[in-house]
């Protein structure tokens, strides 16, 4: 499991995941940023760790998260051009916790 919560571990992990993926990541990350920001400038934005976008690297990660459906707000599969990505959204605390897995 990877957290991403500011744009430089997302650049970082950028160059180790495949583009389609890393490039959907980003335009995540920048949704977050216009909607959470309080004015800082990107670089200086620092998602709270509840909201930290949170990649699941294995299948139990996977089945882990999927186990508790009171805690499940949505699932969807996102197309993108050379994969299909798992987007799930996840109560924790105040808000909703975006997780991805790339299928």
């Amino acid at each position: 499991m990877k957290k991403i919560r500011c744009l430089s571990e997302l650049l970082e992990l950028k160059q180790k995941i495949q583009k389609d993926f890393g490039e959907y990541l980003e335009e995540e990350f920048y949704g977050l940023y216009e909607y959470l920001s309080n004015g800082e400038k990107v670089d200086e934005f620092v998602l709270a760790p509840y909201q930290a976008m949170i990649l699941l690297e294995g299948k139990e990660e996977l089945n882990k998260l999927l186990s508790n459906p009171l805690e499940l707000e949505f699932r969807e599969e996102v197309n993108l051009k050379d994969s299909m990505v798992l987007r799930i959204g996840i109560l924790s605390a105040e808000d909703v916790q975006l997780c991805y897995k790339i299928k």
